[in-house]
Parts: C-alpha cells; structure tokens; sequence
C-alpha cells in the first residue's frame, strides 16, 4: 500500500492510490470476488440438478418396487379366467 502512492508519477497522470489500499482492493478483489459468485450460482445450479436426477431415480426405484410387490400378491391371490372357469 505504500509503494504505489509514493510512487504513483512514473505509471500513472492521477493518484489513484490510497492508504488503506480501496483502488488496489477494488481492481484485484472485486474481479475474483465476481469470479467466486460465477462459480458458487454454478455450483448450486449443479447441485439443483444433481438432486433432481438422484430424486428421479429413488422415485422409478421405489415405484418399480412397488410394481414387483404388487404383481406379486396378484399372482399368488387371484384366479385367472382359466381358472375360474374351471370352478
């Protein structure tokens, strides 16, 4: 922080530089800190999606589950119609 406000002729027509270093932190910081928000609404974006997919597949899990189950009882406690015919 004080190399730039003594020395602020050689590089620059303004001083732009002051002691508690807000043009440094504003052209260094502020671009990374854009690039952090970039990558935290791209990482929740994932997430979301991610969720999603493994929710999606729980429920075709469970669903298939149930489908077996229930062909199951039904092959064991109803008649088919050749059945009942015979009766």
């Amino acid at each position: 922080n004080g190399f730039a406000p003594r020395n602020w002729e050689r590089f620059a027509t303004q001083n732009y530089f002051d002691r508690n270093g807000v043009f440094l932190g504003i052209f260094l910081c502020a671009p990374l800190l854009l690039d952090c928000f970039i990558m935290l609404v791209c990482f929740m974006r994932e997430a979301s999606l991610l969720v999603v997919e493994v929710k999606t597949m729980e429920l075709k899990k469970n669903r298939e589950a149930k489908n077996k189950s229930n062909n199951k009882e039904g092959k064991r406690g109803k008649k088919t119609k050749a059945q009942k015919k015979d009766d």
